[in-house]
């Protein structure tokens, strides 16, 4: 059984151009992206990498003539339209779409919910939750997948301070942070989302104590559990909702759907971050966030999750 992965529509390049390209994607998983990836290219670089380990028969983006019966559109809403089409031409038996396609089912005229798709793959519960309130039955069609990350050697590294993981919060809360990590004579450094090259960010990683993650939504949070494949423990800051247009959902750890008792803890404002930090100090040392990667969260695990999925669907 061949797999097709489509991150954009089939196009008429070359065979050497092709071979290129995919050898190129591979080697994404011994050497790090120049800027942050934590979406459709981190997705791509943990699942190919994956099945590179497991032998897997996979091509990338190859030209339409050469596509496989099963087509695993990672990204974009043009390459889920050519799949579609495909498929009702006859040129394809199965369209596997996700986890990168569209913030919500409705997006991009829903195309998500067309009949022609046979399994919807998202990042988490809480998103296969959200989706299947759209439609009756639509929840049969979807399965809960998380990437993987790439295992690194255990930092030896001498470790103090800190890390501030910003992506978007609050400013008032930010610098209610700062200031009471200055109080607490903690050193800190800040790394801010689309600012970085994950090169420095492994960097940092090695070398602080633990890291606290200031974000409003993540669906499965990469940047996290690379953290934790590097064995530091994470404070994350979770509002309790998640909102994105007219849309609004609470719960408790909606933001941060993969965050345990191993990897750190969670807290939701400016009270519960000096009770939650005091804690999250106190048992720093009782944190195994990097043995919680190792059994959950490698590129192995991830692509031998992925085609159980596709087995068992099959």
């Amino acid at each position: 059984m061949q797999i097709t992965i489509l991150t954009k529509p089939p196009k008429s390049f070359s065979n050497l151009f092709s071979f290129y390209l995919i050898n190129w994607i591979k080697n994404l998983a011994k050497k790090i992206l120049g800027l942050p990836g934590y979406g459709p290219q981190a997705v791509l670089r943990s699942l190919i990498h994956g099945f590179d380990i497991l032998g897997v028969d996979y091509q990338l983006n190859p030209k339409s003539k050469n596509i496989s019966d099963i087509i695993c559109v990672i990204s974009r809403v043009d390459s889920l339209k050519w799949a579609i089409k495909a498929k009702k031409q006859g040129k394809i038996k199965k369209i596997i779409a996700g986890p990168n396609i569209v913030i919500t089912p409705e997006d991009a005229g829903g195309i998500l919910l067309d009949e022609k798709i046979d399994l919807v793959i998202v990042p988490s519960r809480r998103v296969k939750d959200f989706y299947s309130s759209f439609r009756k039955g639509f929840g049969k069609r979807i399965r809960v997948w998380p990437a993987g990350v790439e295992i690194c050697p255990q930092p030896k590294e001498k470790r103090e301070g800190c890390l501030i993981y910003k992506k978007n919060i609050d400013e008032n809360l930010f610098d209610f942070i700062l200031k009471y990590l200055k109080s607490q004579n903690i050193d800190y450094k800040i790394i801010k989302y689309g600012r970085y090259k994950k090169e420095k960010y492994f960097e940092i990683l090695n070398k602080i104590k633990f890291m606290i993650y200031l974000s409003k939504s993540e669906s499965q949070g990469l940047a996290l559990q690379e953290a934790w494949i590097r064995n530091t423990p994470s404070l994350v800051w979770d509002r309790g909702y998640w909102q994105y247009q007219n849309y609004k959902l609470e719960d408790d750890k909606i933001n941060i759907p993969y965050l345990t008792e191993e990897c750190g803890i969670s807290f939701k404002n400016k009270d519960d971050f000096r009770n939650k930090f005091n804690i999250f100090i106190k048992n720093l040392s009782d944190f195994k966030p990097r043995e919680y990667s190792l059994e959950n969260f490698t590129d192995e695990i991830a692509a031998k999750n992925y085609l159980k999925i596709i087995d068992n669907y099959l």
